[in-house]
C-alpha cells in the first residue's frame, strides 16, 4: 500500500552521462527540453518547482527575505519546508575533482558567489500516486536520477537529488 503526506517533491538531478553507466546532467545535450519538461507539467497535478539553495535570499532579496534564512537555517522544520535544503548543509555544495567547491554560503562575507551546487534545478511537486508514476517513468526514461528526501517527523517527503556526480558510480 502507498501512504502520501501532504507534499511529496521529485527533483530531477544534475548527474553527468559519460557512458552508459551515468546520469544526464543540467546543460549537457541529453537533458530534457523546455517543451519535454512542459509535457511532464502536463501529467502531473502541480506545477514544476525550481529548488534554490536555501542562502539566495542572502545574495538576492528577489528571492526572498534573508532574515527568515537566518532565523530559520539551524531549525529542521523550517529546512524540511525548503525543497532546495537538505539537513546537512554539507550535502548542498558540490566539490569537483580538482578540489573547487560550487555553492551558496550563509556567510556572504566570505565574497563568494552564491552557486546552485548540489540543490537540484528542477522538481515535481508530486501529491498523488499518478504524480509519482509520472515522475519517475519522466526520470528513467531521461536517465535522470531520484533521490528521496524524508523529513521523517513530519511526514513530508520530497524525492530529489543530492548528488551532483561529475563521475560514473559502478
Amino acid at each position: 500500500m502507498f501512504l502520501l503526506t501532504p507534499l511529496l517533491t521529485i527533483a530531477l538531478s544534475l548527474t553527468s552521462v559519460s557512458s552508459q553507466n551515468c546520469r544526464c546532467t543540467s546543460g549537457s545535450g541529453c537533458w530534457p527540453s523546455d517543451s519535454e519538461f512542459q509535457t511532464l507539467a502536463s501529467k502531473v497535478s502541480q506545477p514544476l518547482i525550481r529548488p534554490i539553495p536555501p542562502a539566495t535570499p542572502c545574495y538576492d532579496s528577489a528571492a526572498g527575505n534573508c532574515t527568515d534564512v537566518l532565523a530559520g537555517w539551524s531549525n529542521g522544520v523550517w529546512r524540511s519546508d525548503q525543497p532546495g535544503a537538505v539537513e546537512f548543509t554539507n550535502y548542498e555544495t558540490y566539490t569537483f575533482p580538482n578540489g573547487t567547491i560550487q555553492g551558496c554560503y550563509l556567510n556572504t562575507t566570505l565574497g563568494i558567489p552564491c552557486e546552485q551546487g548540489n540543490v537540484p534545478v528542477i522538481g515535481v511537486d508530486a501529491r498523488t500516486p499518478e504524480d509519482i508514476q509520472e515522475a519517475v517513468r519522466f526520470a528513467g526514461s531521461h536517465n535522470l536520477r531520484l533521490v528521496i528526501k524524508n523529513t521523517g517527523c513530519v511526514n513530508h517527503f520530497f524525492l530529489y537529488s543530492l548528488v551532483l556526480s561529475r563521475v560514473c558510480e559502478r
